[in-house]
């Protein structure tokens, strides 16, 4: 595969917080997908019935997808920048729905916990596709 030019190549630190982001979104989406049970009450969550376990899945893949996309844009600046506003903004989503948890009632330990991670995601995420936009 030929080499992209300098200015195409994101910096060694882009590189490098694009790789986290997408390490983690890959972690989580795996645990998800292949235990999903344990992986929502590590969550926080109360155990799950059959159409939560579903629902899990289809985040778990979800985010497999967009962390193996974010994980095969990390030598190109463009491609990095366009999965990176997609994972930004799931991210950001993840944020609200996690907030809303507990104003529906929801358990008060899941949403602590997920907004633990989704909101240091979202600004880094923000703070990535910042850079590389300019």
């Amino acid at each position: 595969m030929p080499r992209l030019p300098a200015r195409r190549r994101p910096s060694s630190e882009e590189r490098s917080v694009g790789l986290l982001l997408a390490a983690g979104r890959l972690a989580i989406g795996a645990g998800i997908w292949l235990a999903p049970g344990p992986s929502l009450k590590a969550l926080g969550f109360d155990a799950p019935d059959g159409q939560a376990l579903t629902l899990a899945r289809m985040a778990g893949a979800r985010d497999l997808i967009l962390g193996a996309w974010q994980a095969s844009s990390l030598s190109d600046r463009s491609e990095l920048g366009r999965a990176t506003i997609a994972i930004t903004a799931a991210d950001a989503c993840d944020v609200i729905a996690f907030a809303a948890v507990t104003r529906s009632g929801g358990p008060l330990r899941a949403s602590v916990l997920g907004l633990a991670g989704a909101v240091p995601a979202t600004a880094l995420g923000a703070w990535l596709a910042a850079r590389l936009r300019g």
